[in-house]
């Protein structure tokens, strides 16, 4: 359950967020490799899976979703980024499927490291 500062910096996130995307200031992490019952799926195909069909369908999505989405803030500990930012992490029923989001923003704009039905 988020905190009532969680739900704040998630509400303020979710506002930059979708001004953000809607100036096209948003990135996917397309090159990514998820291990699903045992084998490894890029992430194109993670979004095809779940009837997702052109990446730029995923930011229709992200631009739909509330704080009541939103399941955990955390830091962003991955060295390969800025290890300052936060990670947003949301679920959301999407085709029918329950769909883990993961977004934080750096100076580029929104990016989403994860967008992948939930394991």
């Amino acid at each position: 359950m988020l905190s009532l500062l969680d739900k704040l910096s998630v509400k303020d996130f979710l506002i930059i967020c979708k001004k953000e995307i809607k100036k096209g200031n948003c990135y996917f992490v397309a090159d990514r490799m998820l291990k699903v019952n045992n084998t490894y799926k890029n992430a194109k195909q993670l979004l095809i899976d779940i009837g997702i069909m052109k990446i730029n369908q995923i930011w229709e999505h992200i631009l739909t979703l509330n704080v009541s989405d939103c399941v955990k803030v955390d830091f962003d500990y991955d060295k390969r980024r800025d290890t300052n930012s936060e990670i947003f992490v949301f679920k959301k029923m999407i085709n029918n499927k329950n769909v883990y989001i993961k977004l934080t923003m750096n100076e580029k704009g929104v990016i989403c490291i994860s967008f992948h039905e939930s394991y």
